[in-house]
């Protein structure tokens, strides 16, 4: 019943959906009606709203942390890690600092 219920949820178009959601009711009449009584535009991919909410599409957080991993990239795995891990620490000490004041 678990797995019928998330493809009720993975369903992309609404025809999908009522077939999915249809078998749901022939196995439980009832959770079928428990989860038709949620907004199915919050749970359900074939009612999200697929406009997009911002026209500048950028990848700096990639570029960002490419450029300040760039210093240890040479370094064997382990280093590496080890070093990018120390400096996550230290900024976020330092974030928490200027929270704090």
């Amino acid at each position: 019943m678990r797995k019928l219920m998330w493809w009720c949820s993975w369903s992309s178009h609404n025809e999908e959906f009522k077939d999915q959601l249809k078998k749901l009711g022939q196995l439980s009449e009832e959770a079928a009606r428990n989860l038709v009584n949620f907004p199915s535009k919050a749970w359900c991919r074939a009612y999200f709203n697929t406009q997009c909410k911002n026209m500048m599409v950028d990848n700096n957080f990639v570029d960002s942390f490419n450029s300040w991993i760039l210093v240890h990239r040479g370094k064997p795995i382990i280093k590496m890690l080890e070093e990018i891990r120390v400096e996550v620490m230290n900024l976020l000490v330092k974030n928490e600092n200027k929270i704090k004041t």
